[in-house]
């Protein structure tokens, strides 16, 4: 994803360092401390948006992304029907059903951070419909991932689709965006839902906190259901997108 990005108040790119994690205890010097929760919340309705119908090109992408995990799914029953980017996952899918779902998170998420370099794609955006929200008209699917790269947007999605495969419920898979305080920039990482108060967040790192890395602020979610605005108000809008709110509402 480019540097110019998606949303009224987010976007994302590729900014990943190590992260490390402040006590809650006395917020006395941080003023953002006060309001901001470091647990990603599955079960917080206040924060859907809508279907994700809303957002046709991201719903176009889950509708084709399904239909590879069909052929995939059958390639995984019959060697035969594999192409060659498929034996690849086949083979990733079969060690991976013998793991703990722990030990499956940790496979799928090295092999998609170490399988291809890093692609920032200049992609377009559009208005989503009903919404403040400013989004990508381009995704890719995880077969397309695999052949071409992509920006972590993609390396999200490419996550999901291979959790979807280890049999992951999609009701408990988002991809989530947040805005990086340490480099002003926005980033895409994939939330799992492992037990009913737990989370697990997949980074591009090879990290998988258990809980928000504290210079990340949570900005927008979305899986092949649902579409999720956390609007946070501390976040620091792109200078074009400052623009762009100010132009709106003295209109």
């Amino acid at each position: 994803m480019s540097r110019e990005q998606i949303l009224q108040r987010t976007g994302t790119t590729l900014t990943c360092r190590v992260p490390w994690y402040v006590v809650l205890g006395v917020c006395l010097i941080v003023s953002a401390c006060a309001t901001v929760d470091f647990e990603y919340r599955f079960d917080d309705d206040s924060t859907l948006l809508g279907e994700a119908s809303l957002w046709e090109d991201w719903y176009d992408t889950m509708q084709r992304t399904n239909e590879e995990l069909i052929a995939i799914l059958e390639c995984i029953e019959d060697e035969s029907k594999c192409d060659r980017d498929m034996r690849r996952i086949r083979l990733v899918i079969t060690n991976g059903k013998t793991l703990q779902p722990e030990q499956q998170l940790q496979l799928i998420n090295r092999y998609i951070n170490r399988m291809r370099r890093y692609n920032d794609d200049r992609r377009t955006y559009k208005e989503l419909e009903d919404s403040r929200l400013l989004v990508s008209q381009q995704w890719s699917t995880l077969l397309e991932f695999i052949q071409k790269g992509g920006d972590c947007e993609d390396f999200a999605t490419a996550k999901y689709a291979l959790l979807k495969l280890l049999d992951f419920d999609p009701h408990d898979l988002r991809i989530v965006v947040v805005y990086d305080g340490r480099m002003a920039e926005y980033h895409a990482v994939i939330a799992v839902r492992t037990d009913e108060d737990q989370v697990a967040l997949l980074d591009i790192d090879n990290k998988i906190y258990s809980r928000r890395p504290s210079h990340y602020r949570f900005v927008y979610s979305i899986n092949e259901h649902s579409i999720w605005d956390h609007s946070l108000e501390d976040t620091r809008l792109p200078r074009a997108l400052k623009k762009r709110q100010s132009s709106r509402q003295s209109d």
